[in-house]
């Protein structure tokens, strides 16, 4: 009876039907049913849940998680202090003017870019990675340069993750590519996690996700176009020496890719913003003129109204209802149509229940949206030429399997919280 109470309790048994759901529709909109390795879905599976356990229930793991937390927020105090200097007053959020979005927050992606940088070049990101591609891949069974990019997206972002791998791009089948895509897109990076910190989400929770999505973003990738090439045996090692170049030119490269980001950040907020401004005015505007010719008594429809019923089953299986779930289905589809930084940004400000924050915050924790199929090929595209092709042709296939592993990943974390 306890365990029926548990699973009763916050609609946790919802969230078992919700894996069923997502594991379904993965196989749904898979390319090659036949093929679909059973033993990989099981034991990445089994790997998630034991994450998820071990950073949730234990001891040991809730320290770990606190303790990284602790040293991210340090650190954000620490880029806090770089920016104080430039912007002055201006990046006191006690003053008249509050928050100042260009000025509090994108500039924390310029530290954290010069910081991963700086990680990077004395091989510490390298050695992390190598340690937990040695406990993973046996595991799943999947090759080294499909699993070490995966897990190296937990740290760098999703253009960045395939430069330790750029040598084996050009030998990768189909399977292992869509990979590489759906890990950039189900995790985020370092810098940015930083800078969601400091909008107010949850740091643990983000930290937690980041590492327990990671078999999440395989498992989808290969259900949703499973091996059915020759794959090139490889023994990929991820080289732990120093870079080329001292420790100043490290920074220097860092800072210029932190800079080129924010701009991009920057820019695709105003932009996206403004067109989901007009786009809403467009749509409530039509359903006015309706009404007025024809007394149809339309609701008001905009962006939000249509995504609260298109991503509603979800949130429900996610075990919400009411408010909580129109609420959390706007965020989804804010975060697919848009991007997570816009929808984690709506998220803080509707305080919403600390229960349904924290799911949410798994769930949005990733970059699966439109405009990441532009970055992916841009970015991956210039690495390996000759697979630009592939990467326009999964672009859509990506975004399903980033979206799909986050809410995975938030569906397994509501059994255990």
């Amino acid at each position: 009876m306890q365990i029926v109470s548990y699973f009763l309790e916050y609609n946790r048994y919802l969230n078992l039907i919700g894996i069923v759901v997502v594991l379904g529709i993965a196989a749904l909109f898979s390319r090659h049913k036949r093929h679909i390795n059973y033993r990989l879905v099981v034991s990445a599976l089994s790997l998630q849940v034991v994450l998820a356990f071990c950073m949730l229930k234990t001891v040991t793991g809730k320290t770990v998680i606190a303790s990284l937390a602790r040293g991210v927020n340090h650190l954000y105090d620490y880029a806090a202090q770089g920016t104080s200097f430039v912007f002055g007053a201006l990046a006191d959020p006690s003053g008249p003017w509050g928050v100042v979005f260009a000025v509090k927050v994108l500039p924390i992606i310029i530290f954290f870019g010069a910081f991963m940088a700086l990680l990077f070049h004395f091989g510490i990101i390298q050695r992390v990675v190598a340690v937990l591609g040695f406990v993973v891949r046996p595991l799943l069974g999947t090759t080294g340069s499909e699993t070490l990019c995966a897990l190296a997206n937990t740290f760098l972002g999703q253009t960045e993750s395939p430069l330790l791998i750029r040598n084996y791009l050009e030998s990768m089948t189909k399977s292992e590519l869509l990979v590489v895509m759906v890990s950039g897109m189900g995790t985020i990076s370092g810098s940015i996690l930083a800078v969601y910190a400091s909008m107010g989400v949850p740091i643990a929770h983000l930290l937690s996700s980041s590492v327990i999505a990671i078999p999440a973003t395989i498992l989808i990738a290969k259900i949703l176009l499973p091996e059915t090439e020759k794959v090139i045996a490889d023994k990929v090692s991820v080289n732990a020496q120093e870079t080329k170049g001292n420790v100043f030119e490290a920074v220097s490269a860092g800072t210029s890719d932190g800079l080129s980001l924010t701009l991009n950040v920057g820019a695709m907020l105003i932009a996206f913003i403004a067109l989901i401004a007009l786009l809403n005015g467009v749509l409530e505007g039509t359903a006015c003129q309706l009404n007025s010719w024809f007394s149809l008594g339309l609701p008001v429809i905009n962006l939000d109204y249509i995504f609260s019923w298109l991503f509603y089953p979800f949130a429900l299986l996610l075990g919400f209802s009411g408010s909580d779930a129109s609420s959390v289905a706007q965020l989804l589809g804010t975060k697919v149509a848009v991007n997570e930084f816009l929808a984690y940004h709506k998220m803080v400000s509707l305080q919403l229940p600390e229960r349904v924050q924290t799911l949410t915050t798994y769930a949005l924790c990733g970059f699966s949206n439109f405009s990441s199929i532009g970055i992916q090929v841009g970015g991956i595209g210039v690495l390996v030429p000759s697979k630009r092709q592939w990467l326009t042709e999964l672009g859509l296939t990506a975004v399903l399997g980033g979206s799909l592993a986050n809410l995975l990943t938030a569906l397994l974390v509501g059994l255990f919280i």
